[in-house]
């Protein structure tokens, strides 16, 4: 059974459809994050040491441009229909998360669209409001290009490290999911600290400067 399955899987991920069904789970993501794209990227980077032959190469520009392709749908859709027109963008968890967005946009926005891919669920929120909020599109752009690209050499980088640990495919793939979910989590705690810190830092700057003033 588990020799069928590993059969299944070296055989999907060395078909020529392969690098073309990641450009398109990267695209879809960036608006409709059905499945974490970067999972895909770091199982195919992970048995690029002796399972196959993975063009690492390939995966980084396909997974770069197809992540920029679908941020620039949801930043067109989010300045086209808002974030509250449907349903779903009117529950609470969605609406927490473009709150946050929003006000983060508005004092900190290179730092928010270039590390929103990495939370979960971030970067839809970060790239709907965006457009919503009608943030300049040259720079969203820019922003999202090295973001991206940051994201996609850093998810085959988590794959690539633990390519060759086990010879058993299932396994050496399960590690390398496993180590990304960790190293995500991490990334995911870091950064909305330091955004966190950010925003109330620019909170508590006008009223520091109101202090100052009327002690003058």
């Amino acid at each position: 059974m588990f020799q069928f399955i590993e059969d299944a899987v070296l055989a999907a991920a060395t078909a020529w459809w392969m690098p073309w069904a990641v450009f398109l789970l990267c695209f879809i993501d960036g608006f409709f994050p059905v499945v974490p794209s970067e999972s895909v990227i770091v199982a195919l980077a992970s048995l690029s040491a002796g399972h196959i032959d993975v063009n690492l190469g390939v995966l980084f520009l396909l997974g770069w441009v197809g992540a920029v392709g679908g941020d620039q749908v949801a930043y067109w859709i989010g300045r086209s229909v808002g974030v509250s027109r449907f349903r779903w963008m009117r529950t609470r968890s969605v609406r927490r998360a473009v709150g946050a967005a929003r006000k983060s946009l508005a004092t900190r926005g290179a730092l928010v669209i270039t590390t929103a891919r990495h939370i979960p669920g971030g970067r839809v929120a970060v790239n709907f409001t965006a457009g919503a909020s009608r943030y300049p599109w040259w720079r969203f752009t820019a922003l999202d290009v090295v973001s991206a690209a940051i994201w996609a050499a850093y998810s085959i980088l988590i794959g690539r490290f633990t390519a060759g640990w086990f010879e058993n495919t299932l396994l050496q793939i399960a590690l390398a999911l496993v180590i990304a979910v960790i190293i995500g989590f991490g990334l995911d705690f870091v950064i909305k600290r330091v955004l966190a810190r950010a925003v109330a830092r620019e909170e508590s700057a006008p009223v520091d400067s109101k202090s100052d003033s009327e002690q003058h």
